[in-house]
């Protein structure tokens, strides 16, 4: 039978720190490479509804402490298209998660940034927004760096626009028949960092 994804303990994560590969560092936070002690942290940003809500899961993703211990567990040589894990550099308290693509056949690469509740507020998306910006640019051959906030998502629009992010676009993703039980159409803005853009910026 298989677990619920129920939180075990907090998330600092000092052995997992000192394991897994840092991909950077910015003034407050690291980013690293997500590993399989990660599952706490997972199951409380994955199936918590205000985490979850604008992405299309208002209750929650339904998913195990396995499932996500089995994702987890699956290792890659490249920090592109991998969980990564955003901690507190003051105390290696875990406080979320972020993703980036590798760059499609057009040189679009995607970010993709979740925070849990009681760090919402504090400025650490935007910061954990540019320094992904940077990674890409510098470590990638991307042309311009993309977003999907849900329209009912003002915080996150707003970190879109604080890090130079022009709105590009309007879409609603709706989910496979199968899926439709547990989900919800997410109505969501496309927000873009072009290169040369971003470039000019820091040259400021």
């Amino acid at each position: 039978m298989a677990r619920r994804c129920e939180v075990r303990g907090s998330f600092v994560s000092a052995e997992n720190s000192t394991t897994a590969r840092v991909i950077f560092t910015t003034e407050r936070l690291t980013v690293r490479l997500a590993t399989a002690n990660d599952v706490d942290l997972y199951c409380q940003l994955w199936t918590d509804p205000r985490v979850m809500t604008n992405v299309g899961f208002p209750k929650g993703l339904p998913i195990t402490r396995d499932k996500i211990h089995e994702r987890l567990a699956k290792t890659g040589a490249s920090e592109f298209d991998r969980l990564l894990v955003v901690e507190l550099n003051s105390n290696r308290q875990a406080i979320g998660e972020c993703k980036m693509s590798t760059p499609n056949c057009e040189g679009i690469a995607t970010t993709d940034v979740k925070l849990l509740p009681e760090e919402w507020g504090h400025g650490y998306g935007a910061e954990v927004k540019r320094g992904l910006l940077n990674h890409l640019f510098a470590n990638s051959d991307c042309t311009a760096v993309e977003a999907t906030p849900n329209v009912n998502n003002i915080a996150s629009i707003k970190m879109q626009e604080a890090v130079g992010g022009i709105r590009v676009g309007e879409v609603t993703h709706n989910f496979p028949e199968s899926m439709q039980g547990f989900t919800t159409p997410v109505h969501h803005y496309i927000y873009r960092v072009n290169r040369t853009d971003w470039q000019q910026r820091q040259g400021a």
